[in-house]
């Protein structure tokens, strides 16, 4: 089984929760970002073929017959169905301690992933970063998460990268892992203020709080962001908000940069590639963990090919003025005048045709010294054999 998303656990307390369950992972995925505009608080995973489980964790009771008939619709148009829902109340109890109790030390190539509760020693020459589950998306335990972070350590093995950039950052992590590894200063960026929050924390804790400048944004759509291009980003987030950013990315990264995109499903490769091969972004490599797909794209040099009236008839042309021919006020010696233009009085200096007997076009050589052909001298004969045969 596998989660659609991280369980982003509510402070100490009572909380509801809401079960769905979908048929369809369209249908699933759909009902799902439904409910995150509701709630934020959920997880999702496979209960059975094609059907899936939908928790949702508010702070009070938020099931009512228009939000049950709303995901009903939504998995109907996303050509699912609504199998079941309910909701009923959790005891009081502290949700973030036994998840973090639950969350062991991760070892992803060179990073050593812990909570603050791990009270072991990191192990020699990891690169360590401490993490705890929160409110925001990143704990290293998510395939799409270990991916990213495999993938950052594979780019950092072929060429070195000076200007990274991690959009949509949650919790901070990837921007730790890049600080890290690259020891470069890093923009990070996210919508949510409280995942801004929690990544500014989880960077203080790592060390890391002067090396990365987090900022709440929209994707791309900060001051500070578009002052530049990067050779490196980062977009851990979901498929759809992948392929409406694509357009934004291409004018974010530099040519020859590559760009680390995660959070979809393998059969949602499509609906991300698709947009950014527009843009000359394409794909280079992809990493699978447990059915979740991490691109690793390439910026190409697209070549400048002008349309329609823009492109000039002849190289010779000019926007403002007529298009002239080449070489057309050019002039060239000819035979009975000293100077002719090439075009127009030149011609009136063509020698004139001649003619055989049969009427055929008898054309001058190319020298006047060279011996006709055979079929030409027969003609002088000819002509003389008639004339002669006339009675005079």
């Amino acid at each position: 089984m596998s989660s659609a998303r991280e369980t982003r656990w509510s402070p100490l307390g009572g909380v509801w929760r809401v079960i769905a369950r979908v048929r369809g992972a369209d249908a699933a995925d759909a009902v799902f970002s439904l409910l995150d505009n509701i709630v934020g608080d959920l997880s999702a995973f496979a209960a059975g073929p094609e059907e899936w489980s939908i928790e949702a964790y508010p702070q009070s009771p938020v099931l009512t017959p228009n939000l049950r008939a709303r995901m009903a619709l939504t998995a109907a148009a996303a050509r699912g169905t609504l199998v079941d829902s309910n909701e009923d109340k959790l005891p009081a109890r502290d949700w973030l301690m036994e998840n973090q109790l639950a969350f062991p030390p991760l070892r992803i190539g060179r990073f050593f992933i812990y909570g603050s509760h791990y009270r072991g020693a990191p192990p020699v020459g990891a690169i360590a970063i401490v993490v705890d589950a929160a409110t925001a998306f990143g704990t290293g335990e998510h395939p799409s998460t270990r991916a990213c972070l495999m993938a950052l350590e594979l780019l950092n093995r072929r060429r070195r990268f000076r200007k990274p950039l991690d959009v949509g950052t949650g919790t901070g992590i990837l921007s730790i892992a890049t600080v890290k590894l690259l020891h470069q200063k890093v923009i990070a960026a996210d919508i949510d203020p409280g995942a801004v929050a929690v990544a500014r924390h989880n960077c203080a804790r790592n060390g890391v709080a002067n090396l990365v400048r987090v900022r709440r944004a929209a994707g791309y759509c900060d001051r500070m962001i578009r002052k530049s291009r990067y050779d490196l980003i980062l977009s851990n987030i979901l498929a759809r908000p992948l392929a409406l950013l694509a357009a934004d990315l291409a004018g974010s990264l530099e040519l020859g940069g590559r760009a680390v995109l995660s959070g979809l499903l393998r059969r949602q490769e499509p609906i991300v590639l698709a947009p950014h091969r527009g843009y000359g972004i394409v794909l280079e490599r992809r990493i699978l963990v447990e059915g979740w797909s991490t691109l690793i794209l390439r910026a190409r040099p697209r070549p400048k090919v002008a349309m329609g009236a823009s492109a000039p008839i002849y190289a010779f042309g000019s926007g403002e003025g007529g298009v002239r021919l080449p070489f057309a006020e050019q002039t060239y010696p000819v035979a009975g005048k000293k100077w002719a233009t090439k075009m127009g009085r030149a011609r009136e200096h063509h020698r004139p045709e001649r003619r055989s007997v049969n009427g055929e076009v008898r054309y001058r050589r190319a020298s006047d010294h060279r011996a006709p052909s055979a079929r030409h001298r027969s003609v002088p004969a000819v002509a003389t054999a008639k004339r002669l045969s006339q009675p005079r």
